[in-house]
């Protein structure tokens, strides 16, 4: 008969990496992505919260092929929103990327 439990050693690592996981969401900061054929790039920046809600500016801005900034389209949305859209774009390819200005 197959054991259907997991390992004790595998449960403590996965409760490890979760505890990571919540710990690097939580830093305040600013992240940039840059989409899979490198004509979109994404900044998202967490700014002052107020008494009701932790607040995140996003950044999209639109780029030439030699790499100008072609448009800029600037949003405000709440920080659990940002991270599901960070996790988001990097399932669908986007690459974390050095500052782009």
């Amino acid at each position: 008969m197959i054991s259907l439990e997991w390992p004790e050693e595998c449960v403590v690592v996965v409760a490890a990496q979760e505890k990571r996981d919540q710990k690097r969401q939580g830093r305040p900061g600013s992240g940039w992505l840059r989409s899979a054929c490198g004509s979109k790039v994404v900044r998202i920046t967490t700014i002052d919260p107020t008494a009701h809600a932790q607040w995140c500016e996003v950044v999209n801005a639109d780029l030439a092929s030699d790499g100008q900034i072609q448009a800029f389209h600037n949003s405000r949305m709440l920080r659990y929103n940002a991270v599901r859209l960070w996790q988001n774009l990097l399932r669908q390819g986007w690459s974390e990327v050095p500052p782009q200005w």
